[in-house]
C-alpha cells in the first residue's frame, strides 16, 4: 500500500466499513451487487468483459450459497435450505444459458431473485 492509500479518507472509510459489517448485511449487499451487475446486461451498459464477470460473479456467489447450505451444522430449518438449494438449481440453469445465448427472462429472472433475496437478508439485519 503506497503513502497515499494509507491516508485516503475514502479508503479508510471503506475498510473500516467492511470490519464491522455483520454476515447477513455482507450477505445481503452480495446479492445486491449482483442483482446492479446483471442489471447492467440486461440494460446494455455492460460490455463483454461486465457481462461475463456478471456472470462468474453470480456463479461463484451462487456456489458458494450452495455450498453453504448443504454443510450438516446449517442453522437454517431444513425446508428452507432444501427450498433454498432447489432455487440455486434454477439459478444454476439459468446461468449455464445466458452464457450460451442472449435471451431476456432467465436475466430478468435471476435479477429479481438476487434482488429478493438481498432485500431480505437486508431487512432481517435492519439495513433495507
Amino acid at each position: 500500500m503506497n503513502a497515499f492509500a494509507a491516508r485516503n479518507p475514502a479508503q479508510l472509510y471503506a475498510r473500516n466499513e467492511r470490519a464491522s459489517v455483520t454476515g447477513r448485511v455482507a450477505e445481503g449487499r452480495a446479492f445486491a451487487k449482483a442483482a446492479m451487475q446483471l442489471d447492467a446486461v440486461a440494460n446494455g451498459t455492460a460490455d463483454a468483459a461486465a457481462r461475463s464477470y456478471a456472470l462468474t460473479y453470480n456463479r461463484i456467489l451462487w456456489t458458494a450459497l450452495q455450498a453453504d447450505l448443504s454443510q450438516p451444522g446449517s442453522k437454517l430449518p431444513t425446508a428452507l435450505r432444501a427450498k433454498l438449494l432447489s432455487l440455486s438449481l434454477y439459478v444454476d440453469r439459468a446461468l449455464l444459458q445466458l452464457r450460451v445465448t442472449r435471451k431476456r427472462a432467465p436475466l430478468d429472472a435471476l435479477i429479481d431473485i438476487n434482488r429478493n433475496i438481498a432485500q431480505g437478508l437486508l431487512a432481517i439485519s435492519g439495513e433495507a
